[in-house]
């Protein structure tokens, strides 16, 4: 997704240049360039609105090309259009600071029960971005006018465009005394609705963009505690996405100064569900306990992090969680432990799944993303085109279901879609019913994904220990090229049939998978030791009462002053 902002940026840019460039030599053509200019603002305004800073040099030049070209065919005879032009792209140049001059002591809310005055709902970015966006079309379709309609479009959008700059400034000034009142200004009207709430946790959530999937596997299990809370989210690229999954009141903030004062008196816990580097922010405020969740169980580096070390609780799933942590060297008291099972679970089902007489069997194929470094890439997609031949050169039907995070590396992706064509391929030639693409990755669950599979073929990741909990035969891979030393790293393996690194016994192992499954016993004590000896009807209130034990816990933290540093 950078890869495509940062061309997209780069494509507006040569646009804009070439506006100019046109508006200067091509001066008998006036048509070319504010075409030109046209389609930057109308680029910008379609694909990417919010993105002030970034964009500001194409807007820019864009409105400098109207200028020159309005200039060079009519001079000061549309003088309306060149005042309000000019300014107009004065403004552009300096709109990231407007907003942000605009933006002070406001927060984004929603699900909140909170009342906005006009200019405060369209005082954020992203609608400055899209005000800016739409004048600069009008700007360029006002230089088309020619003639009589001229004269009245000129006047139409200068006097447009000089109330909107009023209307602008007034909401500088504002936010400019306000500052010069408060060193640190707050939304007054969150904070009073935020205490209303009274808010027994939070959910704090910061990350990389497209991380939203993090939090929203936890917000169906929060709802069942039945608590009044509140979801913090600190990264403005990840608000729309989490508003979009939840009904529970989300306060956009991104400031620090903010975070150390807008939580009433009535919270006792924070939750976290990654390592994001904001998480420290809340951490420090020793007032409340600190819960990281993570976002699924697995042998990766990321779970057994010495960055788990800051926070009071750390929830796993079970033994296994612990001991990843004990075994690389990462001290966390014992007590600082629960054993919660993955509440994700519980729509599982456990032992053979349900299916009609001589129907195919189901091979489930997860591969992984790239991670966000070398060291932690565990993606197969390298390997997955021998691995999805083999498959289909059996008598079954294949899931092939990739990370969220795919999209983020272009050449893993390009090696998703090629594997995509070729199931697509076989299934329009054998009739098999294979799925790919949305239909597995976003139309349907993880768990509806298991549940409809009889084996899986797992990279090192979450949906290893997932797919554990139905007790079914899985095998996993080694891109990394791990081979002996692979047990000690992911003990989870033991219960799996083990892909060489370039998958060269992929036969063999589906010869295990699918017929001899000599495994079986082993993997029903690896599932204990990784989930542990919960039904799945038991998962879901096991992590209530634990969340709600856990703010019950907080008021003696708080009472005595003993910060989990000086416990532990």
């Amino acid at each position: 997704m950078k890869t495509l902002i940062k061309s997209l940026q780069i494509q507006l840019n040569l646009i804009a240049v070439a506006a100019v460039a046109a508006a200067v030599v091509l001066g008998s053509r006036p048509w070319i360039a504010l075409l030109l200019s046209l389609a930057v603002f109308g680029m910008v305004a379609w694909r990417s609105p919010s993105t002030l800073t970034a964009n500001r040099i194409s807007r820019t030049l864009g409105g400098l090309a109207v200028l020159i070209t309005v200039w060079g065919t009519a001079g000061f005879d549309r003088w309306p259009l060149l005042v309000a032009g000019g300014a107009f792209t004065v403004f552009v140049a300096y709109a990231d600071l407007a907003a942000k001059a605009l933006n002070v002591g406001y927060l984004e809310t929603a699900n909140l029960d909170i009342e906005r005055s006009v200019r405060e709902q369209w005082i954020t970015p992203p609608k400055v971005a899209v005000l800016v966006s739409v004048l600069g079309v009008a700007f360029g379709a006002a230089a088309l006018a020619t003639g009589a309609a001229a004269v009245a479009v000129d006047a139409v959008f200068a006097v447009a465009t000089l109330a909107v700059f009023a209307w602008t400034a007034a909401g500088v000034a504002e936010g400019y005394f306000h500052r010069k009142r408060e060193s640190h200004p707050v939304d007054g009207r969150v904070m009073t609705a935020v205490t209303r709430l009274q808010p027994k946790f939070v959910v704090h959530f910061a990350g990389a963009r497209q991380s939203d999937y993090q939090l929203a596997m936890w917000l169906p299990y929060f709802e069942e505690v039945g608590e009044p809370y509140l979801i913090l989210v600190r990264d403005r690229y990840l608000y729309d996405g989490v508003v979009a999954r939840t009904s529970a009141p989300v306060v956009l903030v991104p400031a620090q100064s903010v975070l150390d004062t807008i939580l009433p008196t009535s919270v006792r816990a924070c939750y976290y569900v990654n390592h994001a580097v904001k998480n420290a922010q809340l951490v420090k405020l020793d007032q409340y306990l600190h819960v990281q969740l993570m976002h699924g169980d697995s042998d990766k580096a990321i779970s057994r992090s010495p960055v788990s070390l800051m926070y009071d609780r750390v929830f796993v799933a079970g033994q296994a969680g612990v001991d990843r942590y004990h075994r690389h060297g990462v001290d966390i008291p014992n007590y600082k432990f629960r054993r919660i099972g993955r509440p994700q679970l519980h729509d599982i089902r456990v032992g053979e799944r349900e299916k009609v007489e001589d129907a195919r069997p189901v091979v489930l194929y997860t591969p992984t993303w790239t991670g966000l470094t070398a060291d932690v890439n565990y993606s197969s997609l390298r390997e997955a085109r021998r691995i999805v031949e083999a498959i289909l050169d059996r008598d079954v039907t294949l899931l092939f279901r990739t990370h969220p995070y795919t999209r983020t590396n272009a050449a893993y992706q390009a090696l998703a879609d090629e594997v995509k064509a070729l199931i697509a391929a076989d299934a329009a030639r054998t009739g098999r019913p294979h799925l790919w693409g949305a239909q597995a990755e976003s139309e349907v669950s993880l768990t509806e994904c298991v549940n409809a599979a009889d084996v899986a073929i797992s990279d090192i990741s979450g949906t290893a220990s997932d797919w554990l909990y139905s007790g079914r035969p899985f095998a996993m891979t080694d891109p990394k090229g791990y081979r002996d030393r692979y047990l000690e790293e992911f003990p989870l393996a033991k219960a799996a049939y083990l892909l060489e690194p370039d998958a060269g016994n992929i036969e063999k192992v589906l010869d295990e998978l699918l017929d001899t499954d000599s495994k079986a016993v082993l993997r029903r004590e690896v599932r204990e030791y990784y989930l542990g000896d919960h039904a799945p009807e038991e998962l879901v209130p096991l992590f209530v009462d634990e969340v709600r034990v856990t703010c019950n816990e907080a008021p003696s933290k708080v009472a005595t002053g003993e910060s989990a540093l000086v416990r532990a």
